[in-house]
């Protein structure tokens, strides 16, 4: 786009050569590209050169907004954005782009955290592109079982997706690697070239970059069996369609993954692959998947977001933030590393108490150290934390195991755990056995199968957002059929049979005694029922079971809750084993009181937990 307009395109990552990036530092012009973690490491390291780089620096365009507000690499970017201008002594104006944004409120105060400079938010124009979707429902019961399932699925995925580019996505590791074996070996049943590929997070970046590549060409069809590796971010050309294998568990994600499609004028296409299993009792009779799938289409029709988090404080992203900012200046006293970071930086949720606990119980633990003249420096544990290959980036990765393949000796992919010697694991679109276990080099040693079994590790389910929530009982009281229902499997019946039990049942009416204990209808989604949880372990000393949609309480009993007042998050926090509370990088850094203040923060939400209790006893 900007060749013939004399505008140079740097982009600055792993396969950019050295001299093209030195001589980008030395002659900075046109626009460089470039992520956080990148951004991170040259504050760090090439403090030399950051004002000849960046004094003409005139704007800061942010790409995918919404997967970076409230989230531990948005707080990263906010402060390096924060110390690039303190260092330049200038504001610079940002440009935040998102697809998927409707709470313009929060995005005003996460863009420029210290309002020094006017946000303005264009008119949101009319799109005439054209969205097909359509939704599928499966059930599971004791006479077709999970498998038989999958069968069906991958059977439809087959016949439907084969001879175009597409993405399928699945909720889970392991569910992508099992669809991707069943539909490689309907290829090789048929006798016809396997055209599925598998992309997630534990295959070596080798092979993900290899599937990424192939979509990028276009020589050949290939459809990628992924998780939200293929979400946004990585360019991959044009495809024609996606489809999503389990519940859609946001509104803003599905959103984005349809974006993907439909490109140069033609349609994007989406198909949904809902399931719902006989095993999860009264979910199942409610159709969850189905009537959840539902809602988030519904929500993006309406153009309706989940509303991002922005009131943590990001405890953990400043830890990294103070050892960066050691490494960059050699030193600063406690009042000087407040002003930088906190009060003129990103984390101004912190207050000068809080920064100087953290520095003196981060001292205690050696990550931190003072000079005799009152400077704070890095600290022998400090230095073994910058010196991990993954401290440039803010956010967790998993703790993954190696495999390798024992013919060739190349790594295949990681996972989760460190299996023994006869299991059989799914990798890569393929099964494997695991030959030897190497404990010490954290390392699996495996040889390629024709049969086996399922894959080890698992991912977790998403949590279930109050938006989603509210929506599902919305879809449940309404009467209307929506056209993008399968009229060839039970989606239509399913449809009914939920609608049917929910009225019943009289699921309108909130409190409902089930077959052996009281169910009270929240629908509010994970975090206030987790923080109602909590709260029924505060003041009635009793543990709840509870869904994203319902918790085990009578409403006499929520009753006894609020006649005991507004508790404070993080006391809510102090009930949890301190190691359940370990959510994001650093957290082991933290004292309790700031531990139990970061997790009341980032997971709970004792407002909205208040606001639905009141309402449901009214």
């Amino acid at each position: 786009m900007t060749k013939d307009m004399g505008i140079p395109v740097t982009p600055w990552h792993g396969d950019v050569s050295a001299s093209i990036k030195t001589n980008s530092l030395k002659h900075p012009s046109g626009i460089l590209i470039i992520t956080p973690e990148s951004l991170e490491a040259m504050l760090m390291n090439r403090k030399q050169t950051l004002h000849n780089s960046f004094d003409s620096l005139m704007y800061v365009v942010i790409d995918e907004f919404h997967s970076l507000i409230g989230f531990e690499r948005g707080k990263q970017l906010q402060s390096l954005l924060s110390r690039l201008e303190n260092y330049i002594g200038r504001k610079v104006p940002r440009i935040a782009m998102s697809a998927t944004l409707s709470d313009y409120e929060a995005v005003e105060q996460f863009l420029r955290p210290d309002n020094s400079m006017t946000c303005t938010i264009p008119e949101c124009g009319e799109s005439d592109h054209e969205i097909k979707i359509l939704l599928k429902e499966y059930l599971i019961t004791k006479q077709h079982d999970s498998l038989a399932v999958e069968d069906e699925i991958s059977e439809d995925i087959y016949n439907k997706l084969r001879g175009s580019n597409n993405l399928v996505f699945a909720n889970s590791r392991v569910d992508v690697e099992s669809y991707s074996v069943a539909l490689a070996e309907k290829c090789e049943k048929n006798n016809v070239p396997n055209e599925f590929r598998t992309h997630h997070g534990s295959i070596s970046k080798i092979e993900r970059e290899s599937v990424e590549h192939e979509l990028l060409e276009g020589n050949y069809p290939v459809t990628a069996v992924c998780t939200c590796t293929l979400e946004l971010g990585i360019d991959i050309g044009k495809v024609k369609s996606i489809a999503q294998i389990g519940s859609c568990s946001s509104v803003s994600g599905i959103r984005q993954r349809l974006g993907r499609s439909g490109r140069r004028g033609d349609p994007s296409i989406l198909r949904i692959y809902s399931h719902d299993s006989e095993q999860e009792g009264f979910l199942y009779e409610l159709r969850h998947s189905l009537i959840q799938n539902i809602a988030v289409v519904e929500l993006i029709r309406e153009r309706k977001y989940e509303r991002p988090c922005v009131c943590a404080y990001h405890f953990s992203t400043l830890i990294q933030q103070i050892l960066s900012c050691l490494t960059q200046y050699g030193g600063f006293t406690p009042k000087d590393g407040w002003l930088l970071l906190c009060k003129n930086g990103a984390f101004n949720n912190v207050t000068s108490t809080m920064f100087l606990n953290l520095l003196k119980y981060l001292g205690e633990i050696k990550v931190l150290a003072m000079t005799h003249n009152g400077l704070v420096v890095i600290g022998e544990e400090g230095e073994k934390i910058l010196h991990q290959t993954d401290f440039y980036a803010a956010f967790k990765s998993d703790k993954e195991i190696s495999v390798v393949n024992k013919r060739n000796g190349k790594e295949i992919g990681t996972v989760q755990n460190l299996e023994n010697v006869g299991t059989m694991i799914l990798l890569s679109g393929r099964r494997w056995i695991v030959e030897e276990r190497d404990t010490k080099a954290k390392r699996l040693i495996v040889s390629l199968v024709k049969d086996g079994g399922r894959a080890s590790y698992v991912g977790g389910g998403a949590p279930l957002d109050y938006l989603i929530a509210q929506k599902m009982r919305d879809v449940l009281e309404s009467d209307e059929l929506y056209s993008y229902l399968d009229k060839n499997t039970a989606s239509i019946q399913a449809l009914s049979d939920a609608r049917t039990f929910y009225r019943v049942n009289h699921l309108d009416n909130p409190s409902v005694r089930g077959s052996s204990e009281v169910i009270t209808m929240t629908w509010s989604g994970d975090k206030i029922n987790d923080t109602i949880l909590l709260c029924a372990k505060l003041y009635l000393d009793k543990s709840v079971k509870k869904t994203s949609i319902s918790i085990s309480l009578t409403l006499e009993e929520m009753r006894d809750i609020l006649s005991n007042g507004k508790p404070k998050a993080e006391d809510l926090s102090a009930l949890l084993p301190r190691e359940l509370k370990y959510i994001q990088k650093y957290d082991e850094y933290l004292p309790d009181a700031l531990l139990n203040l970061e997790y009341g923060a980032a997971m709970l939400d004792v407002d909205g937990a208040w606001e639905v209790l009141e309402k449901i006893t009214s």
